[in-house]
């Protein structure tokens, strides 16, 4: 097998099970309940991230990286794992879940378009009816398997978070996929959660509650339930992406890593008893097909 397709075929298994992660971890997630508010437990993620990395780097060594990676994978850890995150529960409180995931959809889109504009990435024709085939049959699960949105009064200043989330985040990955390319996925990722971790706890402090968005840490059985949690979504779902990122185009990588909602179908059903109707499963083969496709292409 050429090394080439060897390395595509590791970057996009990556990204599948980055993907299957993170529908692992928002079951787990979904078990905290309201015992830990959005940006404590973001917080309270990239501390936790930033433990566990730093101590397995401690085993296997740090290489050198240049100040540019450096500050590109800072940066993009600010973007994306502080004010994208932060934004998107912004979002949430205007738009309400439903509508929040539908239109956030269309990150996946954006980032597609960043890399074909700065990145000069070109996928076939194959790849770009697998990207069109998986974001369609993501959006129907999401638009069946979505609970009902709240009625809201004042849907744009919900609009203007999410189109700032979507835009952090797309920007986020693109600096990730520069910055990787010159050092391994975990210390690229130990330096996106040390940019994430110094903006949250920043504007924590400017707001004043960051004490409030820790104080639930200090209950020793949520802590230990949330590690575990985060040590399953940091080494799972965070270094796979960027491990795909390092070996494939930034937008297939990021395709592939939206196919979450096939992953978390069977899981609700299994681990949370919920029902799968048969529109869901519609969406989840036409999405499928589209993975096929890429892979094809």
């Amino acid at each position: 097998m050429q090394p080439h397709l060897m390395y595509w075929i590791l970057g996009s298994f990556a990204a599948l099970m980055s993907a299957f992660t993170w529908a692992v971890g928002s079951i787990l997630f979904r078990k905290l309940g309201d015992e830990v508010s959005p940006l404590g437990m973001n917080l309270g993620k990239t501390i936790l991230g930033i433990l566990y990395i730093g101590a397995v780097l401690l085993l296997t060594g740090i290489s050198p990286i240049g100040s540019r990676e450096f500050l590109l994978l800072g940066a993009s850890g600010l973007l994306g794992i502080a004010l994208g995150d932060t934004l998107f529960f912004r979002a949430l409180i205007y738009l309400g879940p439903r509508l929040t995931v539908l239109l956030g959809t269309a990150g996946p889109v954006v980032t597609v378009l960043l890399a074909v504009i700065f990145l000069k990435e070109r996928p076939s024709l194959q790849a770009w009816i697998g990207i069109i085939l998986v974001l369609t049959g993501i959006t129907w699960i999401l638009w069946k398997h979505s609970p009902k949105a709240r009625t809201q009064s004042n849907y744009l200043p919900g609009i203007k978070y999410l189109l700032l989330s979507i835009a952090c985040t797309s920007i986020g990955i693109i600096f990730a996929k520069i910055g990787v390319s010159s050092t391994s996925a975990l210390q690229a990722l130990f330096i996106r959660f040390l940019g994430g971790a110094v903006g949250l706890a920043v504007f924590g402090c400017a707001s004043r509650k960051l004490t409030t968005w820790l104080l639930p840490f200090r209950n020793l059985r949520l802590l230990k339930f949330i590690a575990f949690t985060v040590l399953v979504v940091v080494f799972g779902g965070f270094w796979l992406f960027l491990l795909s990122l390092k070996y494939i185009d930034a937008s297939i990588a990021t395709i592939l890593n939206s196919t979450e909602p096939l992953f978390i179908l069977p899981l609700a059903a299994f681990v949370l008893k919920e029902k799968i109707s048969l529109s869901e499963i519609t969406g989840a083969i036409v999405a499928v097909g589209g993975v096929v496709l890429i892979f094809i292409g």
